[in-house]
């Protein structure tokens, strides 16, 4: 999955400038992943730990591109398309971290 997530979470860089939503997108979708960074280092490995990242950054990320298209305003084309991809693939990987969110809180610790 991280083959997926890491790309898709970093391209909203490259439209940084062309839309003024573009700033936004990319700072809740990059912010997911590098607040994982110390966690890895902590867990020293992939642990359910890293569903919060996701939760508290792409979650509002996946309800501004569900819910408000006037934020979104004037936006066409290539960058149209890669948001309708960004909030297909991070709701997926959403419904995810709940499961291991839930899982982490209940005790479930192990590292993979």
């Amino acid at each position: 999955m991280s083959a997926l997530l890491v790309p898709i979470n970093l391209a909203p860089l490259l439209f940084i400038g062309a839309y003024p939503s573009a700033k936004w997108i990319a700072l809740l979708s990059v912010m997911g992943m590098l607040a994982n960074v110390p966690i890895l280092i902590i867990e020293r490995g992939f642990s359910a730990a890293l569903s919060f990242a996701h939760l508290i950054f792409w979650l509002p990320l996946v309800s501004i591109l569900f819910t408000r298209p006037p934020f979104l305003g004037g936006v066409t084309g290539v960058y149209e398309n890669f948001l309708v991809a960004l909030l297909i693939v991070n709701t997926i990987s959403l419904v995810f971290d709940i499961r291991e969110a839930i899982k982490w809180l209940r005790g479930g610790r192990d590292i993979a």
